[in-house]
């Protein structure tokens, strides 16, 4: 069981404060950007479109992520108010972000004249990277706070109930209050939180992020299909996520909306299944890449930074 922690904001002048998970998703954007780089050079591509078509994701998780959210989460409220469909900086969907984010890199690589197939197999690798990035940043705010671990099945807590976190005591939080101490101050009048042992989906997704990780790296070791990283990514984010979304909590105010009893991100799961079975039809078709020969970029004379 993991104790409840929040690090605070680094303050560096005055009102100018790095948030812990602003600093982890900016270093997922930089370094998984470095890391598709990196396998770009080495299969003789252009290692510049991955900071170019970074540029384009980065608006498109906002933009995109924010629709998904006030379309999909909660659109009884954007009706409402529908001009805060503006604040894309308020409220986003994973979801939402993946499939504007892939329209983008299609239109991106097509634009640019590159097989979409390869620019994406490669783009997933540095993306996968950033994604455990930032969703270290997810799981050092607690900002995913999901069901108690009591409320799952016997042998969920067993198997992985050790990961989940135990959140402040009454007597700590009452402690902390009489103190003049702020450390648990994110509770606000959301007193469910006390005294509870709860899984944090933050923390899971960096699991499932690093594990991807690690199987794209492994396949990558040897000349596969052109797609093949593709399909292995929708596959194993589609399927755990879909369970993964079992473990979401249904009792606080933030509470994900259900629609026959799953949840929009389940519904986005079976979605990206599906689209990897049609990628793994296509892939079969495609030849193997690297080819025996390929040469590592090297800069054209002139255009070197």
């Amino acid at each position: 069981m993991i104790p409840y922690f929040r690090p605070p904001p680094l303050e560096i002048i005055g009102p100018v404060v790095i948030q812990p998970w602003g600093f982890m998703v900016a270093m997922g954007f930089v370094l998984g950007t470095v890391v598709a780089q990196r396998y770009a050079r080495r299969r003789g591509m252009d290692p510049r479109l991955y900071s170019d078509v970074v540029v384009w994701l980065a608006v498109g998780a906002l933009v995109f992520g924010h629709l998904g959210h006030a379309l999909l989460y909660d659109p009884r409220y954007y009706l409402e108010k529908p001009w805060e469909l503006l604040y894309v900086w308020s409220g986003l969907s994973s979801y939402g972000g993946f499939f504007g984010c892939a329209v983008l890199a299609v239109v991106f690589f097509k634009r640019r004249e590159v097989n979409v197939l390869r620019g994406a197999d490669l783009l997933l690798i540095g993306l996968t990277f950033g994604w455990l990035l930032g969703r270290i940043g997810c799981f050092l705010v607690h900002d995913h706070i999901g069901r108690r671990v009591s409320e799952t099945p016997q042998w969920v807590q067993d198997s992985i109930g050790w990961l989940a976190v135990r959140y402040p005591t009454t007597a700590e939080f009452q402690a902390a209050r009489a103190a003049g101490d702020d450390k648990f101050a994110f509770l606000g009048g959301n007193y469910q939180l006390l005294d509870t042992v709860r899984f944090d989906l933050g923390l899971m997704d960096v699991i499932l992020a690093a594990v991807i990780f690690s199987a794209l790296v492994l396949v990558a070791r040897k000349p596969r299909r052109e797609g093949v990283l593709m399909v292995v990514t929708l596959f194993m984010y589609g399927a755990v996520r879909f369970f993964l979304d079992f473990l979401r909590n249904i009792d606080l105010g933030h509470a994900d909306a259900r629609y026959f009893g799953l949840t929009p991100a389940q519904y986005g799961s079976i979605a990206i299944i599906g689209a990897g079975v049609l990628v793994l039809v296509e892939s079969r078709k495609r030849p193997t890449w690297p080819e025996p020969g390929t040469q590592a970029w090297v800069e054209p004379p002139g255009e070197a930074d």
